[in-house]
């Protein structure tokens, strides 16, 4: 009797564990996906230049000429602004100009009134805008839609050196975890009776874990589990055996059991 409920206890506990650990790879999946969608130009120009140190990646813009690369952990980006580039400066003289004659440059009134108010609300919605003093004026620069930097004025080079680590936080880029080196466990398995058990780590999500697991040393067998990481060290899982290794076969009986085990 005490057998039978053991053995239903231990298929529901197994059964939970594998829906959990389907909803997590889905969610996990689904993670992937949006983050695959919305991944943003500069993620995917910084993710080629680290792979291809050395690589310069040519870009234009409707105003600007940029160059970017990597120098040891350095994102160097020379941006150039053309010197016939519809800026807003230009865009507004263009303007002053064309309004001597309203009658004659209507339209291009309205096509260059287009261009200054798109210019307008691109620096607006910019979150960084520089104000530079160079003694004989001002230069205003401001960080496009695309994360470059460009400027109000036309004929202006542009440097700027980002670190690649700060930059990657800054886009929310995921800083690479070197895997645990803890692949195996030791510890007790309890089925009808308590025995030592040793695992080994097939999957890792997080803190779940799925094991091949040898027991049962007088009839060894092996058996499959699902582990949960209560921290760093220990684990706690349920699973059920498969083969015997004795027999060389197929265990005739489910042989389900729970474990408990130390992790290095």
């Amino acid at each position: 009797m005490l057998k039978k409920t053991f053995e239903i206890i231990a298929i529901l506990i197994l059964i939970t564990a594998l829906a959990f650990a389907g909803y997590q790879g889905w969610k996990l999946y689904g993670e992937w996906k949006d983050r695959d969608i919305k991944i943003s130009k500069e993620q995917e120009i910084l993710s080629v230049l680290e792979a291809n140190k050395g690589m310069i990646i040519k870009l234009s813009t409707e105003i600007a000429d940029v160059e970017k690369r990597i120098v040891t952990d350095t994102l160097k980006e020379t941006t150039v602004i053309k010197e016939e580039a519809p800026t807003y400066e230009s865009t507004k003289e263009k303007l002053i100009e064309l309004k001597e004659d309203l009658v004659a440059n209507e339209e291009d009134i309205r096509v260059a009134r287009i261009i200054f108010e798109d210019r307008i609300d691109k620096f607006q919605a910019s979150k960084d805008k520089i104000l530079i003093n160079t003694g004989d004026g001002k230069i205003v620069i401001y960080e496009d839609e695309n994360g470059n930097l460009v400027s109000l004025e036309s004929g202006v080079t542009i440097t700027r050196h980002r670190d690649v680590e700060e930059l990657k936080k800054e886009l929310g880029i995921p800083a690479v975890v070197e895997k645990k080196d803890k692949d195996f466990s030791i510890g007790m398995l309890y089925n009808d009776d308590f025995t030592v058990a040793i695992s080994y780590d097939l999957i890792d999500y997080k803190k779940l874990n799925l094991n091949v697991t040898g027991y049962d040393f007088e009839s060894p067998k092996i058996g499959i589990d699902i582990a949960y990481d209560i921290n760093d060290s220990l684990e706690v899982g349920v699973g059920v055996g498969l083969i015997d290794l004795k027999e060389m076969g197929i265990l005739d009986e489910k042989d389900y059991y729970i474990k408990l085990g130390v992790k290095f």
